[in-house]
């Protein structure tokens, strides 16, 4: 695309949003001239500062206490943590499959991190999953990776698997193992 294109649909892209309408097609819609307000899904936002909400939402907060407690809804309870868990157990599994032991290594230790992260915002969960996931499994799974083990890589990645599965059921999140990525794990291809 050369400049003066590129400069054209900027400007465009600025001047306009493309809406779907009801029939599937697309049309170009002026963007909002409403005033800005506060979401009315997270309350007291309105009592928090003195100004109109702008795009400086932490930094118009009245004071460091409305700050922290925005900073705590924008991080949210462990549901980002354990989406990208999931992420890096499957890598994990498919890094054994095809023993990329250096890559299971790798998403094995960051999924360690994250999971660590989860447990500092839901600290009464930290007893149980140290003991299923982030003491001696942990380390089994993780000796299996470094050294290259196939069969323990395999069996431990399995046995974690099931903890995982056992703390969702405990946690009251059961329907987590109905996913395919609780499907998909649940053996290895024979080789």
């Amino acid at each position: 695309m050369n400049a003066a294109k590129y400069v054209l649909t900027a400007a465009i892209g600025f001047f306009f949003a493309i809406a779907l309408t009801e029939g599937g097609w697309m049309k170009a819609v002026a963007q909002t001239t409403e005033p800005s307000r506060f979401p009315s899904g997270i309350r007291g936002l309105a009592n928090g500062q003195d100004e109109p909400p702008s795009r400086r939402w932490l930094l118009d907060a009245r004071d460091d206490e409305e700050r922290f407690r925005r900073l705590q809804i924008y991080a949210g309870g462990t549901d980002q943590q354990m989406w990208q868990i999931g992420y890096r157990y499957e890598e994990v599994y498919q890094a054994i499959a095809d023993e990329e032991w250096e890559l299971g290594t790798h998403h094995w230790g960051k999924l360690r991190n994250v999971f660590n992260v989860a447990l500092m915002k839901r600290p009464n969960r930290t007893p149980y999953a140290e003991t299923l996931f982030l003491d001696d499994a942990w380390q089994l799974l993780a000796a299996a990776l470094e050294a290259g083990d196939a069969t323990a890589a395999r069996e431990t990645f399995l046995k974690e698997r099931q903890a995982c599965v056992a703390c969702h059921v405990a946690e009251g999140f059961g329907f987590i193992n109905s996913t395919r990525m609780f499907e998909g794990t649940a053996v290895f291809p024979e080789n």
